[in-house]
């Protein structure tokens, strides 16, 4: 056990979760509306541990909205959120529901299934420590009249640290892993570029030493440039850190080349949700090949012959009489479908593979 924890007294934080068998970050059913806006709608995933996933979709889809709420940024509408096997999130639909079977239990008589209820119920909040979130916008979500310093120790002293020299060394030692140098802790954000800037932001997140981060569009505010290297920073921080990253970004080239798994939302849904290499070898859902058409490619050969598929959900699903679902339509490959999209997505993989063994 690191200083660190101990000063964060999280030593025994769920000491019997098993990451070989139980996913480090489990959303179900979460719902996010405001008033008559159904910015997240019933989004349902795992995430394992020492994965990179990616969430991806067109600006507006619920990407950004599904992470804030899954931090607790957001009050969720409806929803439970687990990390590390213990529920760290309600929302206020299915407290509700909590509540009233509880007080159904206790008007039966029924005390086992009451205490059970009672201990399901409850929400560790101590292991938010553990999850940590980068945002989008490098200058926004910096104070301009803090120091570095400051910044990247506010977690720190908000969990109750107040050893200085303590809180000093370990901002110097997350400035150095980041890229920057120990000096730089006494600037404040204005004299830096926009890079330095999110890798500051960067340095704030995992001072906590945090499982999984939140990478809310962490490179879509920088240069291309500076994209890869901060792209790099994480993929190594990744590896030497032992992280969980939630990836969320619309640029589909960054979300392959850095994911292992990726879902795509589109209007508040899961539409579709495989490993990476099988979502662009084998996409199903009509959004989703739509997306991948539209990625430029360095050949020009390649763009002269590319066509762009336009998806119009009116013309590309008839749900008038049966509704679709989050199915698995193949092994680890989820499509948001009714039961003939179902089975046309059977086959359409089915004929792919027999394609590829006959080459």
């Amino acid at each position: 056990m690191s200083e660190l924890d101990k000063k964060l007294r999280v030593d025994n934080y769920t000491p019997n979760f098993d990451p070989t068998k139980e996913p480090l970050l489990r959303v179900e059913h979460l719902k996010q509306y405001f008033k008559a806006t159904k910015a997240v709608d019933d989004v349902s995933f795992e995430i394992r541990k020492g994965e990179v996933f990616g969430l991806v979709g067109e600006s507006g889809c619920g990407k950004t909205t599904t992470g804030r709420s899954i931090i607790g940024l957001y009050e969720m509408t409806d929803g439970d959120v687990y990390f590390r096997g213990t529920r760290i999130g309600m929302g206020i639909d299915a407290k509700k529901r909590h509540k009233a079977a509880l007080a159904a239990a206790k008007a039966a008589g029924d005390n086992a299934e009451y205490e059970r209820l009672q201990k399901d119920g409850k929400i560790n909040k101590d292991l938010m420590t553990k999850i940590q979130m980068i945002f989008q916008d490098p200058i926004g979500s910096l104070d301009p009249r803090m120091t570095v310093r400051e910044i990247i120790a506010e977690g720190l002293r908000i969990r109750g640290i107040r050893d200085k020299e303590f809180i000093d060394q370990q901002v110097a030692d997350v400035l150095t892993q980041v890229g920057l140098v120990p000096e730089h802790a006494e600037r404040y954000p204005h004299e830096f570029s926009g890079g330095q800037r999110q890798r500051i932001g960067i340095a704030r997140a995992i001072i906590l030493r945090p499982d999984l981060i939140i990478a809310d569009e962490p490179i879509s505010a920088l240069d291309v440039s500076i994209q890869a290297q901060v792209i790099n920073l994480m993929n190594d921080l990744r590896d030497n850190m032992g992280l969980t990253i939630m990836f969320i970004a619309h640029d589909l080239s960054v979300v392959k080349y850095f994911s292992d798994r990726i879902g795509v939302m589109y209007y508040g849904k899961m539409v579709e949700l495989a490993d990476a290499d099988e979502l662009f070898n084998h996409p199903l859902h009509p959004y989703t090949k739509s997306l991948l058409s539209a990625i430029p490619l360095p050949d020009p050969h390649y763009e002269k012959k590319r066509k762009r598929i336009t998806y119009v959900p009116a013309l590309a699903h008839d749900y008038s009489q049966e509704g679709p679902s989050f199915r698995e339509v193949w092994p680890n490959h989820f499509v948001y479908c009714n039961t003939k999209e179902f089975e046309d997505y059977q086959r359409e993989i089915e004929k792919l593979d027999a394609e590829r063994i006959g080459k």
